[in-house]
Parts: structure tokens; C-alpha cells; sequence
């Protein structure tokens, strides 16, 4: 079975892709695992599941059918409570199975050199190249608890203020956390990685049906016309979603942000 991971960073479309990977039959993505809120991650912080170490426990969760059940029960409860059809897969057909997580965790957990030492792991390397449009998609998850949305569901329309030293600050920030998410994949062979720009996935229609088949195709699994079932939240006019979009544009525009103004 090959193993997978989508490294990726906030607000940088993952949910997407971890609801295109469970939409073909052949692959299981449990999506985050590392993160301190997560059920998993609690448990082996206070009864060492999978193991004492977190290579350990990453381990356990690629190979283990306890885990696989057990995520499979929880998602199709999940779905019935939000009056969805069950996705119910078994463990013999699971050509790919994976995680997806950000890279400030690998970061927190002293992972710098995991995929080093796990060199069969295909890696999607998820990122965002506009910080500024990330740092305004949280804004709205913060505000609005939107932390995805469905295709049937409307774009953000009430406009926000967003305060400008907070966006500088974390704007630095984030161009950081993309600088460390490419550090940890930089000594990886070629093969080993699919590099996938958010812009470029989200610039059409046609750019997602072009990448599902690029996904699965490195992945090793057949291609399967499948469509997630997520979109993105934000408008790309800002102008459109920020109250204070000419405080915005002033305060950027003379800095080494301002080019993400244009983009």
C-alpha cells in the first residue's frame, strides 16, 4: 500500500484536496493528525498510541487496521449526522492511504527530518504563493468559524476591517511558514514530489479536473473523474471583502508585500 501525505500550510486549500483523495475508491486521506486539537494526537500525548515517539505514532496510523476502522465508523457517522451518504471503504482496496498536515507541525514535533528517514512517502506539496489572501481567509474562518465551505454555498459577502499591524505581522509570519514548508522537502528526490501552486489549482475548472488527474496519476492509482466537494471561501477582489481595503493597499503598497496586492 503506498503511503502519502499532503504537506501543506493554513488557509492553503487542503480540505479540498482531502475530499478529492476520499472521493476515489481506491484512497484514504485521515487529514490532520498532528495538531494538539486533534483526537488522535490526543491520544498518544496522554496514552502513547501507536507508540512513545511521534515517527511512532505516524507509523501507526499509516499501517494500522484498528485506526483505519475506526476512522472509517467516526466519517460515516459524521455524514449520516449532516445527512450525507456514507463513504464506507475496506481495507483491501486501499491502493494510497495518507494524512495531510502543516509544516509548522512537523516543526513543533521535532520533524524536520521525517521524510528523510520515510523515503517510500509520496508528498502533495500544498501551498498558497499569496500570504496576504491566506492571511485574510483566516480572518474570516476567526470571524465566521468557516473553516470550508460547499460548492452550493455562497461566497463571503459582509465585509470585514482587518487591523493593518496585525496583517503585517502575520504576513511575515506565513511567508515563513512557506520558506520552512519547502525547506522540509528540499533534499527529497523529484519523484518523490508533486509541487501544487493553490492559485493554479483554483484558476478554473479545467486547472482542477488537470490536477485531480496529475494527483492520481502520482499517487499510482487509476484516474477516476471525481470532484471535491469544497470550495474556496474568499472573493479574489479583496476590495470586495475588507471594509478598510484603501488603509490596506496604502499601508502595503511601499513594502516588500505589496506584490501580493496584484496577484
Amino acid at each position: 500500500m503506498q503511503r502519502h501525505i499532503i504537506l501543506t500550510n493554513g488557509r492553503s486549500g487542503s480540505n479540498y484536496l482531502v475530499n478529492l483523495l476520499n472521493s476515489h475508491p481506491h484512497v484514504i486521506n485521515y487529514g490532520e493528525v498532528l495538531g494538539d486539537w486533534m483526537l488522535p494526537y490526543k491520544l498518544h500525548k496522554r496514552f502513547k498510541l501507536g507508540g512513545n515517539s511521534v515517527t511512532e505514532y505516524l507509523d501507526y496510523i499509516y499501517s494500522s487496521k484498528v485506526f483505519f476502522y475506526s476512522a472509517q465508523t467516526y466519517s460515516a457517522f459524521s455524514r449520516l449526522r449532516n445527512q450525507k451518504q456514507p463513504r464506507v471503504k475496506h481495507w483491501n482496496q486501499i491502493q494510497s492511504i495518507g494524512i495531510k498536515d502543516f509544516s509548522i507541525n512537523f516543526q513543533k514535533r521535532q520533524l524536520q527530518s521525517f521524510f528523510q528517514h520515510q523515503s517510500d512517502i509520496l508528498v502533495i506539496n500544498l501551498y498558497r504563493e499569496n500570504a496576504l489572501k491566506r492571511v485574510l481567509s483566516r480572518f474570516v474562518m476567526r470571524r465566521t468559524g468557516t473553516i470550508k465551505v460547499e460548492q452550493n454555498q455562497g461566497n463571503v459577502r459582509e465585509k470585514m476591517y482587518i487591523p493593518i499591524d496585525t496583517v503585517l505581522h502575520d504576513l511575515a509570519i506565513f511567508e515563513q511558514e512557506t520558506h520552512d514548508q519547502f525547506e522540509l522537502i528540499s533534499k527529497l528526490p523529484a519523484r518523490n514530489v508533486l509541487n501544487i501552486r493553490y492559485e493554479d489549482l483554483f484558476e478554473s475548472e479545467q486547472a482542477q479536473n488537470h490536477y485531480r488527474d496529475r494527483i492520481f496519476e502520482f499517487l499510482n492509482v487509476e484516474p477516476v473523474s471525481v470532484k471535491s466537494s469544497h470550495r474556496k471561501i474568499l472573493s479574489d477582489d479583496l476590495s470586495t471583502v475588507v471594509s478598510n481595503y484603501e488603509e490596506l493597499y496604502t499601508a502595503l503598497k511601499e513594502t516588500s508585500f505589496c506584490k501580493y496586492l496584484h496577484s
